[in-house]
């Protein structure tokens, strides 16, 4: 039976570098993932720089 958990991942680089850091923590924990819809995505913004991507993730884990 599969759960789904909501999750936050965040990266300097991308939208797309801070999905495969929240899933790959999620693998790393033991989580069997067996996928994963982004809901949100959002950034930081510091002295006017960018400087964080996050994304918020709907993951379906067993």
């Amino acid at each position: 039976m599969l759960r789904f958990i909501e999750v936050v991942g965040s990266s300097p680089l991308g939208y797309s570098e801070a999905v495969r850091a929240a899933v790959e923590d999620l693998i790393a924990k033991g989580e069997e993932v067996h996928f994963f819809q982004v809901v949100e995505e959002r950034g930081s913004v510091r002295e006017g720089k960018l400087q964080e991507f996050q994304v918020v993730l709907k993951v379906a884990v067993a």
